[in-house]
Order: C-alpha cells, then structure tokens, then sequence
C-alpha cells in the first residue's frame, strides 16, 4: 500500500489519496495498520547519513547533535540489554555446589571469571557487571526501564544500584521512586548526592553506618601506570585526608621558597615518599630479588625497553637499577641474587641459571631446560625455569606477580607429568577455578602457551612475557587471546 501526494507550483502539498498494490483506494486507517511500526527522525536520519558518509559531513550543527543524542539512547539501550542477558546467564550459573560471589548471593563465583573471557573487562569489573546486572533486573526494574528507554545511562545507573542496592527493599524502592524521575537531568556526581540526600532524610543512620563499613574497607594500593612510573592510593576519612595533603603541600612549599625549582606536584611525591620510607633512619637490611629480563646491547647502551619483575622501564631506568645494585658487571649483588635467562630467536625462555651455570653450558653440552621428575612436587629448577618465563599468572587478563601465585599441574598429577611443559603459575583464585569450577579446560600449547576454555565454549590463549617484540605466528593452536571457532554440534543447537 501506498499514499499518493501532489505539489503545486508554490510548493504546496496536496494528499491525492491511499491506495493498495493494485491501485485500489483504501482508507487512510486501514493504510496505516498495515504499515510497521516508523522509524523515529533521527533514526531515520541515522540511517540516511550513516557513518563516514559525505551525507553526514553535510549536516547541520542540530543535527549532529540530534544524532549524538540518539547515540546516547542507543548505547543506554545496549547497557540494558547487557544487563539482562548476564542475569539470564546467571540464571544457568547458580551456587547450589559452588561457592558464590561475595557481592551477588545464589550466583557461580566463577561466573566473572568466565565473563571476563567473553569480553576482556577484567574480574573486578565483571563482578561489579555481575552485581549491577542482577540488581537491575530483580530490585530496580524500573531503573532497568529507563535505561533501555535511554532516559538514563550506565553511569547514573550505576550510581543508583550502588547506593540503593545494600539498603532493604522498602527504603531502596522509596528512594528510587523519589529520585529517578529527575534522574536524567542530573550529573552522576549529583545524582549520588541526591540519592544520599534522600537515604540520610529517610534513614538518618545510613551515614554512619557507611562510613564505618568505608573504614573497615580501607585499604592502601599501588600500582604501575605509564613511562615507568606507579601510583600510590589509600582511603582514609576526610579530616585526615584532608590534613595529610596540607601537611604534604606545606613542606613542598619550604622546598620550593628554599630554592627546588623543581615542579611543585613532584615535590609533594618526594615528600611523600621520605616520610614513608624516611631515608634518615637505620633500619634493619631487607634482601631482595628482583627479575631483569633485558638483551645484552641494552646493558651495553641500547635503547631496548627492559622488564623488571613484570613492569616495562626504559633502558636507562634498567641500568640505573643495576648500577644501584652493583651488578652491571653481571655479579651477584650482596644480598641479593643474579640468575641468566636465556631465550631463543622466537622469544621461548631455554634456560635459567647462574653465571657459573652459564659458563659450563657454552663450555659443554649448553644449558637445558630442568629435566622432569616422577615426584608430585616439582623440583627448584623447576620452579624458578616455570616462575621466569611465566612472571606472573597465567590467567588470560590476570595480572598478579608471580611472588603470589602457585606453580600448578595443566593436567592433573599422575595423568600429567611433572614438567616445564606441564607447570604454569596460577593465583589461588585461579588454581581454585582450573581445581574446582565445572566445565572449564586448561591446556598447554608449544611454547608455554595456556589455552583456557570457558563452560560457555569461549576460548582464549595466553603467551607468556617475551623479550621480542612479536612472537612468531603458530599454527594448530587459537591465535592469541582470541575466540575459539570450533563450530557447534547439532546436539549443540537449542533450536
């Protein structure tokens, strides 16, 4: 069916009629409900000037705003949909026999461990997806159906379920029907604070009792972020935030007007980090040891990045830390220790051992990987060989240093051997998850590749660190960190 129209010379439009396939006339009712449901006009104008289209670079400023807007709507619609397709997912992973997740009751505890395999968000964040997912989609439905209507979007959405979701149901839902009207009209900065607003007017203990669970979190991390630098964190209350910024901020300050030309923000880190460590004192020697994977022209002066116990740094920071510890002559530093790694020309760690080690295997037979035992505990060569090549767990996406990991069977012992090629380190969450978690597959690959299968049939590879850029292209095996393409059984398909 169709309607016909005519325009006249001064651009008028007359309606001529509507009409069937066969030119027959219809009523214009009788049009419409046979027509699907239309597309709205930015929609409409979305798939007229799709993207990278010259149609789009013609647009006019309103319209290019009228379609970021519609993006917007789109991607809150998406979040809503990613929320109930985790709900219905953990629907299927309950924790009837397994443990559950510390945030989500009745839910696998390793079902962020497999969504953090469907998409690399990493475990802490699919926990958090996990949680705010079933808390959409069982407490707040009505926030859920704001999302998808694009009248909120993930943040604000997050600000609710985060406030909301530890209070009981009758002050959650009172709360949420007060506030998420105006929900879209807020920042999510002060949307939470309208929420907390209305939780301390409706509940003028839930204040106290949040700080006092705020302080029982606390907690201090550290991590590494770019050009060889780590970043220092700790939660403290605010008065006493509060005083050690002002504290830190004045004694920067008696620097500078004593003459440090030095940027103000990196005199308030160096003041930080003397009253941490305070350098002044005597204290008692602590040995460590540190990995340097490095190529000998970096040590020579090259300008090859190194790693050091799995953080990159820069060549110079490498042979400053060296010089520090006396062992740019490749000596033992006191205290401490100095081991070769040797790799191949593809990147595979060959052997690991001391100076005088090294020396015998360029006067003998070379060096060797450890040999492997009948014993269920691997032997010390095997440990340190496995520790250096993995320098951390193994996990796809994991990135605990392996001083806290366990050196574990791929293959159970006595079915697999105790080998280098059967060993890699695992952080106790996730040797729990390869023991104990149903449907899950662990194998190992040429080259001390790990490949981790997830119950819903995603697969992924990890390579261990490599002092070459690129390893080299294998075959028989999923490419890295990909997605396995094994095509579906007929006993597979649910249709």
């Amino acid at each position: 069916m169709f309607e016909c129209a005519g325009v006249s010379a001064d651009g008028a439009v007359r309606l001529l009629g509507c009409f069937a396939d066969d030119g027959t006339p219809v009523s214009r009712d009788v049009l419409l409900a046979a027509l699907d449901e239309l597309p709205s006009t930015d929609e409409f104008m979305a798939a007229a000037c799709p993207p990278g289209s010259p149609e789009r670079t013609e647009l006019p400023d309103r319209w290019l705003v009228r379609l970021l807007q519609l993006g917007e709507r789109r991607a809150a619609a998406l979040a809503a949909d990613r929320a109930e397709l985790i709900g219905l997912l953990a629907e299927q992973r309950p924790a009837d026999q397994e443990p559950a997740v510390p945030e989500v009751m009745n839910v696998s505890e390793w079902l962020p461990c497999e969504l953090a395999l469907v998409h690399p968000y990493g475990e802490r964040r699919t926990a958090r997806l996990v949680r705010t997912s079933l808390a959409l989609t069982t407490r707040f439905p009505a926030t859920l159906g704001a999302l998808r209507r694009g009248e909120i979007d993930e943040a604000r959405a997050d600000a609710i379920v985060d406030l909301l979701e530890p209070l009981d149901a009758d002050l959650a839902a009172r709360v949420e029907a007060d506030v998420l009207p105006r929900a879209g009209g807020r920042t999510p900065g002060g949307l939470r604070d309208a929420l907390r607003r209305r939780i301390d007017r409706l509940d003028p203990a839930a204040r106290e009792r949040r700080h006092q669970q705020a302080r029982a979190d606390a907690d201090v991390r550290w991590w590494a972020t770019e050009d060889g630098m780590g970043r220092l964190m700790a939660d403290l209350p605010l008065p006493e935030a509060a005083a050690c910024g002002a504290a830190i901020d004045a004694w920067a300050w008696q620097l500078r007007n004593g003459g440090d030309a030095r940027p103000i923000g990196q005199l308030r880190a160096e003041v930080l980090r003397d009253l941490v460590l305070r350098p002044w004192e005597r204290r008692p020697v602590v040995d460590i040891s540190l990995v340097v994977h490095a190529q000998l022209s970096t040590l020579a002066g090259g300008d090859q990045p190194a790693d050091v116990d799995g953080h990159s740094i820069s060549a110079a920071q490498c042979r400053a830390l060296l010089a520090e510890a006396d062992a740019l002559s490749l000596s033992r530093p006191d205290g401490g220790t100095l081991e070769f790694a040797l790799h191949d020309t593809a990147g595979d760690l060959v052997a690991v051992g001391s100076r005088r080690a090294v020396e015998r295997g360029a006067r003998g037979p070379g060096l060797r990987r450890p040999p492997d035992t009948r014993h269920y505990r691997p032997r010390a060569g095997q440990r340190r060989f496995t520790a250096v090549r993995d320098r951390r767990c193994r996990h796809p996406h994991c990135t605990r240093r392996v001083g806290r990991t366990d050196l574990d069977h791929c293959v159970p012992w006595p079915r697999g051997a105790t080998s280098c090629d059967n060993l890699c380190c695992l952080c106790r969450r996730h040797h729990r998850l390869k023991t104990h978690a149903r449907g899950w597959r662990f194998r190992m690959l040429p080259g001390g590749r790990l490949e981790v299968t997830t119950p819903s049939g995603v697969t992924r590879v990890t390579d261990p660190p490599r002092v070459v850029d690129e390893p080299p292209v294998r075959t028989g095996a999923p490419p890295h960190d990909g997605v396995g393409t094994d095509p579906p059984s007929a006993a597979d398909c649910p249709f």
